[in-house]
């Protein structure tokens, strides 16, 4: 079995990287590096934060090496030996995608430095990971031994697992728990927050029991809320497989007026547990670490996301009406005000995250997956409930897509996805799909034809757009 060493050099903000390979029957080894992590569909540059590789035998032997792309190491003469490769990683970015080491914290997003075996990529393996001190917490979505001493051993299932299960170490971490049927809630806040503690509590909790009901069971057994508050003002969250990694605050501060913010990113990310952990286009399965996995449907992953992240918090009650078209006009501005006229559709923008980044970028080329995304799950949702009466819903349309598509076993195209809808609705939604989702026209007017539903409309003042009362 592979074995993986982690320990730290906090002062340097170093992470040091220990990998045996026992009895390699490979007459050499070609070590590969992450080109992108889960959750940005972007490709990233974790390679540059590598130095001092080397490889050697367990006896000793220096073996020849070389580099042969930015983020593979070709090691040679292995065959018949017991291969030792070390290195260390640069982590000093506190961010929710990233590796962070200083004297307080050890922070380790493992898809950013865990050099791995292609061909192996689905073996199980063990890690161990070496604690400064022995007090220190450790949160993980993996649950670890703890060895006498500093030592704590995790066994992921396979490199999937591990690449998406980042820790934190630290003596400072507030953590409690609740329960939502049979499925344990871990909260896990590292640093200084001034909210209510039972109320968060409370609030997270009937946030996960709503989106319970709204797929009918939990993919997970358990699942971890894990918070960094930063010294910088920062806001951003990222799913895992049974955790979310959030980093929120400002001036090493959590303050209440970031309660709903956490609220609602909170919300967002548990919703990732059906929706991309679980439930993915079929270009991203299995995840490929080398390349861009381009997918035209990133509106569903992430725009469905995040219209039901924000709509979950009302209908559990942890917010108000007023505060939820709040969020909703929050996010009409985002879109109508900066891409309404935007020369790309949305299929077209999620294709080229992989080429434009999550950046602006180009004026007028592309929408937003996540506010346009929501708008157009708005717009279908209301379609639903409207011809219904209330009797169906978007929820239908995700509880079918979890029934046929959340095992992992196939991923969904867009097709797939239009047909589910339509399946729900009861007839064609071609013009829907043709205008919402194909096309580069402006969705405003039929945006306003839905929200009549709601007693709603959008109405554009000089360079904004608010909600009001018909």
């Amino acid at each position: 079995m592979i074995q993986y060493f982690f320990s730290f050099l906090p002062e340097n903000n170093l992470v040091k990287i220990r990998i045996l390979i026992p009895k390699v029957i490979e007459k050499s080894l070609e070590f590969h590096l992450p080109m992108w992590r889960p959750g940005r569909y972007q490709l990233q540059n974790f390679a540059k934060n590598v130095l001092n590789f080397s490889a050697n035998t367990q006896n000793g032997e220096k073996l020849h090496w070389q580099k042969t792309k930015k983020n593979v190491w070709n090691v040679h003469e292995t065959q018949n030996k017991d291969i030792e490769i070390s290195y260390q990683y640069y982590a000093k970015d506190l961010n929710a995608g990233s590796s962070f080491v200083n004297k307080h914290i050890v922070y380790v997003n493992p898809v950013n430095l865990c050099m791995y075996l292609p061909k192996r990529i689905n073996e199980r393996f063990e890690v161990t990971i070496e604690r400064q001190h022995t007090d220190d917490q450790f949160s993980c979505g993996i649950q670890p031994l703890i060895e006498k001493g500093h030592n704590l051993r995790l066994f992921p299932k396979d490199f999937h697992h591990f690449f998406d299960s980042p820790f934190i170490l630290s003596k400072d971490i507030f953590h409690e728990t609740f329960s939502v049927g049979d499925v344990v809630f871990h909260i896990w806040i590292e640093g200084i927050f001034q909210i209510d503690q039972q109320k968060l509590i409370d609030d997270l909790s009937k946030i996960a029991e709503t989106q319970i009901q709204i797929f009918g069971e939990f993919p997970e057994e358990d699942y971890h809320f894990m918070l960094i508050v930063p010294e910088n003002t920062y806001y951003h969250g990222v799913e895992h497989r049974n955790s979310t990694m959030m980093v929120l605050g400002e001036n090493g501060v959590l303050p209440k007026s970031y309660y709903n913010d956490l609220l609602g990113l909170a919300s967002h990310e548990l919703f990732h547990a059906w929706n991309i952990a679980k439930i993915r286009p079929k270009e991203l399965l299995p995840y490929n670490y080398n390349q861009e996995n381009y997918f035209e449907t990133c509106f569903v992953a992430e725009g469905f996301t995040t219209y039901y992240g924000d709509k979950i918090l009302f209908e559990s009650g942890v917010i108000s009406y007023a505060e939820y078209l709040h969020e909703l006009e929050t996010t009409f501005r985002r879109h109508f005000e900066e891409a309404d006229n935007a020369s790309q559709s949305l299929l077209e923008s999620s294709f080229d995250l992989w080429v434009d980044g999550y950046e602006k970028g180009t004026p007028n080329k592309k929408v937003s997956v996540y506010s346009k995304g929501a708008i157009v799950a708005l717009i279908l949702d209301l379609k639903i409930r409207q011809k219904h009466k209330e009797k169906k819903s978007l929820d239908d349309v995700m509880r079918k897509i979890w029934k046929k598509f959340g095992d992992q076993k196939r991923g969904y195209k867009y097709q797939d996805i239009q047909n589910i809808c339509e399946k729900v609705f009861g007839e064609s939604l071609q013009e829907y799909f043709n205008l919402c989702i194909e096309s580069n026209l402006s969705i405003f007017d039929f945006t306003n034809q839905h929200l009549i539903y709601l007693g709603l409309k959008i109405v554009r003042e000089e360079n904004t757009c608010r909600i009001s009362p018909l």
